[in-house]
């Protein structure tokens, strides 16, 4: 799952939200989702046992609303909070406005982050 550098390798994406897309309301993902376009409301991955759920969020990509998955790897904007039972990492040019959950976090060099952290135990 990490590579020697402690990146995150991706095997298969299951689900895209492309870049003209907008979504406004609640969206429930199971795998591995990318979102390249605009969600307004709550992310929510589903608890499968044995699956571990990965949310990226790409450089053009915007959230505004709270995230609940496993893993959430973010180049974008969010404005919310992140609830990852995993892992945060937040990589240049992204922006994180909004508190963060988790058991591990990647901060990149460049990277706007204002909110606070609260690592939990794994």
């Amino acid at each position: 799952m990490f590579n020697k550098k402690h990146r995150i390798v991706i095997d298969s994406i299951n689900s895209v939200l492309g870049e003209s897309t907008h979504l406004d309301g609640k969206l429930v993902f199971a795998g591995t989702m990318r979102i390249d376009g605009k969600v307004d409301g709550e992310i929510f991955s589903e608890k499968k046992s044995g699956v571990l759920n990965t949310l990226i969020i790409g450089e053009k990509a915007s959230i505004s609303g709270d995230i609940h998955a496993d893993t959430v790897i973010n180049s974008g904007q969010i404005c919310g909070n992140i609830f990852a039972a995993s892992r945060v990492a937040i990589n240049d040019p992204g922006s994180l406005i909004g508190d963060v959950e988790t058991a591990e976090l990647t901060v990149e060099e460049g990277v706007i982050f204002n909110g606070k952290c609260i690592m939990l135990r794994q």
